[in-house]
């Protein structure tokens, strides 16, 4: 007879919520490990029911319900029929009881990091949650080693259960082209992104900069969050806010802009950079949390905080556009090192220790 190989449950249910860096994480990551499926493990995916469409308070409401009956409730449950030897929970919370073990993947600790950014009911509920998840999770996943730092800081998550498994991105094969004069921005609205400091930035270099080399515009890609309206009031003659874009027209704008800006409070790993980096976009970001390190040697660094840092950044940077084009070749092969299938297989790799039980 044929010896039973381990059942892992992972929940991907947010792989719905498709226009989230979250849904990215999980699609991409569940298509890896299926291309190159691991012959000691059966790894099953649960992905759950589908959220109410967002129309106000009632159905925010509704969804949390949803969520916490999913996640404590149904997952459980699914563990106890299924058999399963273990539960992977990609995103910050396990169940708060569960018949097998866990490994819990902390994409990042924003709320605790930057309390005034969040709601204070979101920030109890995701403390809370992600506090136990961590500390009695078999394994926990950090996306970088600025969030594993965090994950010892805050929560006292002894080091030897941390794995460090970076997230991956897909690198462009097309040829470089030309690039036209424009820096682009990609993320929701919310205050830990400081898109209202980038626009203040970006104006002051925007009328102030010399003609030669052009003068870049600032593109805006994303949409929703609390600060959607004012960005959208605060935007200048300059200033293109896109709303949503889909899969294959952001990476026809990370192959066209000529930089690439993060100048986000915290980032637990910060995906649109590697995805720009993936194709050749030279990269500028914040000297906070993982950023600097996903960039790597290939990018640039805002030295300082507030707005007048970020206006002399992106006028050095954009002053020398043949250095800003070697960055961007340098920057494809950082994100070379960051592939999809890699990251799946270290997940893998969580698993089997987890499964082993030993430290």
């Amino acid at each position: 007879m044929a010896e039973r190989r381990p059942l892992v449950l992972v929940d991907g249910r947010l792989e719905r919520r498709r226009r989230t860096g979250v849904a990215t994480v999980i699609r991409e990551t569940r298509a890896a490990m299926a291309a190159d499926p691991p012959a000691d493990l059966r790894v099953r995916w649960l992905s759950g029911p589908a959220g109410l469409p967002r129309r106000g308070r009632i159905t925010t409401a509704a969804n949390l319900a949803l969520d916490l009956v999913w996640l404590h409730a149904l997952i459980p449950l699914a563990a106890w029929r299924q058999k399963a030897d273990l539960v992977h929970a990609p995103v910050n919370w396990t169940p708060w009881w569960c018949p097998c073990p866990t490994v819990v993947t902390v994409q990042d600790l924003s709320f605790e990091r930057l309390p005034d950014a969040y709601p204070a009911g979101f920030r109890r509920y995701a403390s809370l949650f992600a506090r136990r998840s961590a500390r009695r999770a078999r394994r926990v996943i950090a996306t970088s080693q600025a969030g594993a730092r965090d994950l010892g800081e805050l929560y006292r998550v002894p080091r030897e259960r941390i794995r460090v498994v970076p997230l991956g991105c897909r690198v462009d094969r097309e040829p470089d082209r030309d690039r036209e004069p424009f820096i682009l921005c990609v993320g929701e609205f919310e205050p830990r992104k400081r898109v209202l400091h980038l626009l203040a930035a970006h104006k002051r270099y925007f009328t102030s900069a010399p003609t030669d080399p052009p003068v870049c515009r600032l593109v805006l890609a994303g949409s929703g969050g609390s600060e959607e309206q004012a960005v959208r009031r605060a935007a200048h003659p300059g200033v293109d806010v896109l709303g949503f874009v889909d899969e294959d027209d952001l990476a026809e704008l990370y192959r066209r802009a000529t930089l690439f800006v993060s100048v986000s409070a915290y980032e637990g790993f910060g995906l649109p950079i590697a995805e720009a980096m993936g194709h050749g976009c030279p990269v500028l970001v914040a000297a906070n949390s993982a950023q600097p390190e996903v960039a790597g040697a290939a990018g640039l660094v805002i030295e300082g905080e507030g707005v007048e840092a970020i206006e002399r950044a992106l006028t050095a940077a954009l002053a020398d556009r043949a250095a800003l084009a070697a960055r961007g070749r340098a920057g494809r092969e950082r994100a070379a090192e960051l592939d999809w299938a890699g990251s799946a297989r270290g997940t893998l790799e969580v698993y089997r220790e987890a499964l082993s039980g030993s430290l």
